[in-house]
C-alpha cells in the first residue's frame, strides 16, 4: 500500500470465501478486520452489503461481489460510485475469458431470471405480450430448482433478467437476453423489452468485462489498476 495510503478491508470472518478475500488483500499490504469498524484512506467491502452501511458516504470505497464467471475463484471488485454503480478499471493487454458460443435464432419462448425476493408478476405480463411461452426461474435462494441454470437457459429461445449475474451465462451461451437495468454490466450485450434482440458482435464489451473482474491471486495487480482511477 506504501505509506501515504492506509486499506482496510472488512470481511466476516465466519464466511470462508471472506476469509480468503481478507487473506489476497492482506498479501497486498491491507490490513483485514472481522467487524465493520475501523478507520482507513481504503475501505474494502467483501459481499455487497456486509459493512455497507458504514461507509455509504466515504469516498475511497472497493466493493467486493460474485464474479460473473469463474466462481469462487474470481470476484468482481471496483470503486463504489454515489449512485450505487462501481467503476472498474480496464487495460489493453488480453485477459482470460469465457469462449461466446453463436447466437441462437429462436424468439418464442422466454425464461425470466428472477433477482432473490422479486416479485415478477409485471414482468411475466410484459414478456407475455412479446413470447409466446414465459417460465420464470425462482433465486436459488428463495426455491432451489431440479435444472440446473445452463439447461434451464438452453431450453428457451430467450432470458430476460434483472441485475443477476446469471444474465452473462446467457450471453455467453448465445441466448439473446433482454435486461431491465441499466446498471447492471451486461446491459451493452442485451436489448430492452421493447426493442430487437441483439445478437450483435461481443468482443470488446467481453473484453471490458474481463477487466471488472480478478481471481484471488490477482489482486495485487486489481489494486494497482484500481488505485490509477482513483
Amino acid at each position: 500500500m506504501g505509506a501515504a495510503m492506509q486499506g482496510l478491508i472488512h470481511y466476516n470472518i465466519a464466511l470462508a470465501h471472506q476469509v480468503d478475500h481478507a487473506q489476497a488483500f492482506l498479501s497486498c499490504g491491507f490490513d483485514a478486520v472481522p467487524s465493520p469498524l475501523g478507520d482507513a484512506d481504503v475501505h474494502v467491502i467483501s459481499g455487497p452489503h456486509y459493512a455497507k452501511r458504514y461507509w455509504l458516504n466515504h469516498p475511497r470505497v472497493l466493493e467486493i461481489d460474485r464474479a460473473w464467471w469463474g466462481d469462487p475463484d474470481c470476484i468482481s471488485i471496483g470503486w463504489r460510485q454515489p449512485d450505487g454503480t462501481r467503476k472498474f478499471a480496464s487495460g489493453d493487454a488480453p485477459r482470460n475469458k469465457p469462449e461466446m458460443q453463436p447466437w441462437t435464432q429462436g424468439e418464442d419462448s422466454c425464461l425470466i431470471l428472477a433477482d432473490y425476493g422479486q416479485d415478477t408478476a409485471d414482468i411475466e405480463q410484459q414478456a407475455r405480450q412479446r413470447f409466446s411461452a414465459v417460465q420464470t426461474r425462482p433465486h436459488p435462494a428463495d426455491k432451489r430448482s431440479e435444472t440446473t441454470l445452463e439447461a434451464a437457459i438452453r431450453a428457451h429461445d430467450v432470458v430476460i433478467g434483472t441485475t443477476g449475474t446469471a444474465i452473462f451465462k446467457a450471453i455467453q451461451m448465445g441466448v439473446p437476453t433482454i435486461c431491465l437495468d441499466e446498471k447492471n454490466e451486461c446491459w451493452p450485450a442485451c436489448s430492452s423489452m421493447d426493442t430487437p434482440l441483439y445478437r450483435g458482435d461481443r468482443t470488446q464489451w467481453l473484453h471490458e468485462m474481463s477487466y471488472k473482474q480478478f481471481n484471488l491471486a490477482e489482486i495485487g495487480v486489481a489494486w494497482e489498476l484500481l488505485r490509477d482511477i482513483l
